[in-house]
């Protein structure tokens, strides 16, 4: 399915300072010994470089300035994941939490100061906003069998979040969509929806996966519809659905930068290994990387 590039009329914050761009993503190492590690490289594919090198699940979820903020299993039993902290060299590697989290995107907000977070295991559905000592600061609950994958807004009186009503994939029925949900007022919205949901399916793939509250107020997520993952833009009440998908095969996580470029990981119906790809504002697609290593989920960071 070829995707038609839709153009976006974006208004993203300025940046004050015009710093260095660089990209962090995560790459399978050793598929044998589930060994992830977390590599940088210039905005132009460039300069590639393994910065955990640490025989582990190591895996960036999020930057913010110069930091880069990860969940990693080093030291732990085999998927006990811990959130850390480190520079986008792989120095200063400090742990942030001593409880587990799932395996979940978060966010920040006050300044890169607090966190969102997934706590791997609860007596009911819940997240965690913490500070940068891993201190729980306030338990967000949130009525649904099943949550995952918050980011704030660019505010940080909201979150949007992947969610269900049933409690695991594994189980027939489970249908993922976006929910927002007001921290102030309590109040939550379902916003998107999908032609499966309610058909008592198998679950076979993300119908909402990998949010991201852009700074203009859009929110992006990736979607499997006509069998294919595509990313999409919306309003935060759901309305105006936009295709952002630069090319016609699978993309699912991405990130953008503040000037309104999309990095994003591609596969050829996972077929050909992930590469990465850049679009630029004016809608050019950029191969970042081109090789037989397998390459996720790139996030943005800033450098000196």
């Amino acid at each position: 399915m070829k995707n038609t590039i839709y153009s976006l009329s974006l208004v993203f914050v300025a940046l004050g300072c015009q710093a260095q761009q660089k990209i962090a993503y995560n790459v399978l190492e050793d598929a044998a010994a589930q060994d992830y590690e977390i590599y940088v490289m210039d905005a132009d594919g460039k300069n590639t470089k393994n910065i955990t090198n640490s025989k582990s699940v190591d895996w960036v979820y999020y930057s913010y300035g110069e930091k880069l903020y990860f969940l990693s299993d080093r030291g732990e039993c085999f998927r006990c994941l811990y959130l850390y902290e480190m520079d986008d060299e792989g120095n200063d590697v400090r742990k942030i939490t001593d409880f587990k989290l799932a395996d979940s995107w978060l966010g920040s907000r006050a300044n890169g100061t607090q966190f969102i977070v997934k706590p791997a295991a609860s007596d009911s559905t819940v997240f965690y906003i913490i500070d940068l000592k891993g201190t729980i600061l306030e338990k967000v609950p949130i009525d649904l069998a099943y949550a995952n994958d918050p980011t704030f807004s660019p505010d940080g009186d909201r979150i949007v979040f992947r969610g269900s009503t049933v409690s695991s994939p594994r189980q027939p029925g489970f249908t993922d969509a976006l929910y927002v949900l007001d921290l102030k007022s309590s109040e939550m919205e379902k916003i998107t929806a999908h032609q499966d949901e309610g058909a008592g399916k198998q679950w076979t793939g993300y119908l909402a996966a990998a949010p991201r509250w852009r700074a203009d107020n859009k929110i992006s997520f990736a979607s499997k519809r006509a069998d294919n993952y595509d990313i999409y833009s919306m309003n935060p009440d759901g309305t105006e659905m936009t295709s952002v998908t630069p090319l016609s095969n699978n993309q699912v996580y991405h990130d953008w930068n503040q000037k309104g470029e999309l990095i994003f990981e591609a596969s050829m119906n996972n077929q050909s290994g992930y590469e990465l790809y850049k679009r630029t504002v004016d809608g050019k697609v950029i191969q970042l990387t081109d090789d037989d290593v397998e390459q996720y989920a790139p996030v943005f960071v800033k450098s000196k």
